[in-house]
């Protein structure tokens, strides 16, 4: 994998362009949030990890390129763990784990819906 397929794969090329490209000084204080982390995945993105974890990685990004991001770590053939709080993460996912305090449920988006009351509800603020 080279840089620049990195940065293409999560969908940072218009940023680095932006940026005045690969051989750029970068000042991060510069940088918003958001473009800090599209960043932060392209050189995540770049290594060999077997296993991903993307603890809130995505916050700062528009829902279009946060799952372009995501899809981008599930082509790569690495297994992609994605701790949010946004729904569109859960709804892509294919499986779903809900921490509630007491106890844990899993499973997909759909079937969480229909059997898990604290999950539904979570979904239900969302849509509001």
């Amino acid at each position: 994998m080279t840089i620049t397929g990195a940065v293409t794969a999560v969908g940072a090329q218009e940023l680095l362009s932006s940026l005045g490209g690969l051989g750029a000084e970068l000042l991060p204080r510069t940088l918003s949030a958001g473009e800090r982390q599209l960043l932060v995945l392209a050189r995540v993105y770049l290594g060999s990890a077997e296993v991903v974890v993307l603890d809130e990685a995505t916050c700062h990004l528009d829902e279009t390129t946060e799952a372009r991001a995501e899809q981008a770590f599930r082509s790569r053939g690495c297994t992609l763990v994605v701790i949010a709080h946004r729904i569109s993460s859960a709804r892509r996912a294919q499986r779903v784990l809900v921490l509630d305090g007491t106890g844990v449920r899993d499973g997909s988006h759909a079937a969480l819906v229909a059997n898990s009351d604290t999950y539904a509800e979570l979904v239900g603020h969302w849509s509001t």
